[in-house]
């Protein structure tokens, strides 16, 4: 087995109990994956890694490939399934996994919620302007949360703690997802309504959408033509989900008065500098679901996918 991103020691420990002989693939050597893949039957990787058609070509054994993450997108899937080989993760259509225990789920949404109330209260102004020996309180004049209303872009297991989380704030909550169960939402005090009607009625949109050809480039220039002024705009999902031009001169334009972002076209190297550097952006570096806690269940997430795997046992396979 080769692993390509650091995983938790306890999956390492519990892989070679397991019986496999596990390899770490140095940082460095990542982008050369393809050169190194021909004897291993198993990757484990996180979304540092790009799985590609070029990496199967040299893959003569491999079987399959788990995902140490809840997203998939850097994994070439329909050239995984041509050859074959299953990819293991965290899909929704097993309702046994518990978002409130499995994976990074849980890291994802506090990150969601912590930079909605950091734009809400330009908290990142706040913190620098003291730090750089200024003492600006009469400028510095945030937003409450209370009686807002909130709008997730997918309404899937993050969006659902997103909005469980939210519940003691006085807010309203409503969701655009075609998928969504309907009970689901009605638990969640959650409205589900279309894509026209979140950007009309939000007061702040959270995306928790995966990546897909339906929702790839659906935030526009002409859908925040369509918002409220001075929307604000929570993105720890997908950023090819957001038109990134189209979002600075929404930003410019003080038509979203402020955007949290977490990820970014081209991450780590190619970001829009000129889209972080905005006054009005608060940008992290995708750590969404970047904490101890969620590394080590998300590690053993994807050993246990493994282990089962070869036993015969596929649960949690994201390709058919």
């Amino acid at each position: 087995m080769l692993v390509t991103d650091p995983v938790h020691p306890e999956a390492l420990e519990l892989l070679s109990a397991a019986g496999f002989t596990v390899t770490e693939l140095p940082e460095t050597e990542r982008p050369r994956l393809a050169e190194f893949v021909e004897p291993y039957h198993a990757l484990i990787c996180r979304t540092s890694t790009v799985v590609d058609a070029a990496v199967f070509d040299r893959a003569a054994h491999l079987k399959c490939v788990a995902i140490a993450s809840t997203g998939y997108d850097r994994i070439d899937i329909t050239e995984a399934t041509k050859r074959g080989i299953a990819v293991l993760g965290l899909p929704p259509h097993n309702k046994d996994i518990d978002p409130e225990h499995d994976g990074n789920f849980v890291s994802t949404a506090e990150h969601a919620v912590l930079l909605m109330l950091a734009a809400l209260d330009d908290l990142y102004s706040a913190a620098h302007s003291l730090k750089d020996g200024r003492w600006e309180k009469s400028y510095l004049i945030g937003t409450e949360l209370a009686d807002k209303t909130v709008g997730f872009f997918g309404f899937g297991r993050i969006a659902g703690l997103v909005a469980k989380r939210l519940a003691p704030f006085r807010v309203q909550l409503i969701a655009h997802d075609p998928y969504a169960d309907k009970e689901k939402a009605r638990n969640h005090n959650v409205k589900l309504v279309s894509f026209d009607e979140l950007c009309a009625q939000a007061d702040i949109i959270s995306i928790h959408a995966p990546r897909t050809k339906e929702t790839e480039g659906a935030f526009s220039a002409e859908v925040f033509a369509k918002m409220k002024d001075g929307v604000f705009l929570i993105n720890t999902a997908r950023s090819a989900i957001l038109d990134e031009e189209a979002l600075i001169g929404a930003l410019k334009s003080g038509k979203v008065r402020r955007a949290a972002l977490d990820v970014f076209h081209d991450e780590p190297n190619g970001i829009n500098r000129e889209l972080v550097a905005l006054p009005n952006v608060i940008a992290t570096p995708h750590i969404g679901g970047s904490t101890h806690e969620a590394w080590r269940r998300i590690s053993l997430n994807a050993a246990d996918n493994i282990i089962a795997y070869f036993k015969g046992e596929v649960k949690n396979q994201i390709n058919p």
